[in-house]
């Protein structure tokens, strides 16, 4: 299922702030290591670990348990919005019908309207050029851009700026006009979009997300968009069916890097606070990972209170860190125990986490491990 992004990126910020600030609070804490795994905690482990397959995400494969199911997925390509769903091509149609007369009857100040500027069809193509919201002026515009392809509509959003009315001359003193430059970015990303389907892994350059491909190189320069480099970042929370306090977040970010390396940030953390506050707070491990062809890896994993107030895990691995680039883009892993996360609509108060500290651990050792470029993918 494909969520709104700003929910991904608040609800993931939200998470950062809250265990940065039960890590600084409790630094000082002793590192209690590892415990061994009993015979039961082993079980566990062996029940995930035995229906590994891969799956492809972005540029790169990790090796994820049939328990483990997609609950969020993004991807955005040089500020492109893409998505794709499993569609009949009625429901296509319809969608299509219905959200042109959506469009058309939207509420818009009489300057602006209409709401819904231009339509542009082309075989199984359609976009809408429609002003970005009833709050700006028509010269803000969203090019809302859809295709449907064997049972599967991508969508796309981009937004763009048109001053071609008089109206707006204004703001040409301040202001460009990019609107056909981005519709050719659309148009673009459209025509090199493929269905894929569930743990299928695409032999060629480009990029996996859920339900979908993007064909192209990490060097291939994209008609229409702002800058020629590829700026890609792909975003997927995997979470547990049956204990969906068990979930795994992924980003994979080639436009942002920063300054220090995660075990820099968290020795910064515990080194800044004395130890108080969180009882349940421990460093279960902290150090350098060694994955498949990426360069620099770090990880640290804790136990904490989490945010359903119970005791559990947090776990957390960085690479690239200093990086971002597009064949090297920063990689963050985020695993919690004991806590919903963007999953904690509707759920039932949870009485202590779904796994032990053994058996988180060996979980995420099983996926984590498996992280790799996909051959070709660059």
């Amino acid at each position: 299922m494909t969520r709104n992004n700003g929910r991904w990126e608040r609800g993931v910020k939200g998470l950062l702030i809250s265990m940065m600030a039960m890590m600084c609070a409790a630094c000082g804490e002793p590192e209690q290591g590892v415990p061994e795994m009993n015979e039961q905690e082993r079980q566990t482990v062996e029940a995930y670990t035995e229906t590994l397959a891969p799956v492809c995400m972005g540029r790169f494969q990790v090796d994820m348990p049939s328990q483990l199911k997609p609950s969020f997925s993004s991807l955005t390509v040089n500020s492109a919005e893409i998505s794709a769903r499993r569609i009949s091509r009625t429901m296509f149609e319809r969608f299509i019908e219905k959200r042109q007369r959506e469009l058309e009857n939207h509420a818009v100040d009489e300057r602006d309207a209409p709401f819904l500027k231009n339509i542009i069809r082309h075989d199984n193509t359609v976009i809408f050029d429609r002003n970005r919201s009833n709050g700006t002026y028509d010269f803000s515009r969203t090019l809302e851009g859809y295709r449907f392809v064997g049972l599967t509509m991508f969508s796309i959003k981009l937004d763009a700026i048109d001053l071609s009315d008089e109206k707006n001359s204004k703001h040409r003193a301040y202001l460009e006009s990019d609107k056909s430059e981005r519709l050719k970015q659309v148009e673009y990303l459209l025509r090199h979009l493929h269905p894929r389907k569930a743990g299928e892994m695409p032999e060629g350059p480009g990029l996996c997300f859920e339900n979908g491909f993007l064909a192209g190189g990490a060097d291939q320069a994209i008609p229409g968009a702002a800058v020629p480099t590829r700026k890609e970042t792909v975003a997927m929370i995997f979470a547990d069916r049956a204990h969906r306090d068990v979930n795994i977040h992924i980003n994979i970010n080639s436009t942002v890097t920063t300054e220090n390396t995660l075990l820099d940030r968290m020795g910064e953390a515990e080194s800044a606070m004395q130890a108080k506050g969180d009882d349940n707070f421990s460093v279960l491990r902290r150090g350098e990972v060694g994955l498949t062809n990426i360069a620099q890896a770090e990880e640290w994993l804790g136990t904490v209170t989490t945010d359903a107030d119970i005791r559990g895990n947090y776990f957390t691995l960085e690479a690239n860190s200093e990086r971002g680039t597009t064949r090297e883009p920063r990689i963050s892993m985020t695993f919690q125990n004991g806590d919903y996360g963007l999953n904690e609509d509707d759920r039932p108060k949870l009485d202590k986490a779904s796994l032990t500290d053994a058996e988180a651990v060996g979980l995420w050792d099983a996926i984590t491990r498996t992280f790799k470029p996909r051959p070709g993918a660059f």
